[in-house]
């Protein structure tokens, strides 16, 4: 009898323990984020996916033109490209780098066209050509 007793209890205990509830995981809000913003002022900023690194940003006017300096990242922040706008054109000086952050080659534009003359190097920072864009 008081085997019988023993296994009872022993079966309560277990269907006891596996009825209790388990812990629930935290309830997790997944907050929206776009990955380009824009604010009234003209803002302009586009992240890459999970927004840990800024992708681009710059500044557009009321018709949403590009205006100002206009800066390009990699995945990693190392900043890639540099660039003047005048509405929507390209107008002004421009750098590109190489993702290592040597530049690659840098020059001015005048209402979207190469203007003066360009500098163009390799990834160890040794200028290797240039263009002078005056005489086209």
């Amino acid at each position: 009898m008081k085997k019988y007793l023993f296994l009872v209890l022993i079966l309560m205990v277990f269907t006891a323990c596996s009825e209790e509830e388990k812990p629930k995981r935290p309830e997790v809000k997944m907050e929206y984020r776009p990955l380009v913003t824009e604010d009234d002022n003209g803002k302009y900023m586009e992240w890459y996916p999970g927004h840990k690194q800024l992708k681009m940003t710059g500044r557009n006017n009321k018709n949403g033109e590009r205006v100002g300096i206009w800066k390009y990242y990699s995945e990693r922040g190392v900043e890639l490209s540099i660039t003047v706008y005048n509405n929507g054109l390209r107008d002004g000086h421009t750098v590109v780098k190489y993702p290592n952050g040597a530049v690659h080659y840098s020059g001015e534009y005048l209402n979207d066209e190469p203007i003066g003359v360009w500098k163009f190097y390799n990834e160890e920072g040794q200028l290797i050509d240039t263009k002078d864009y005056s005489n086209l």
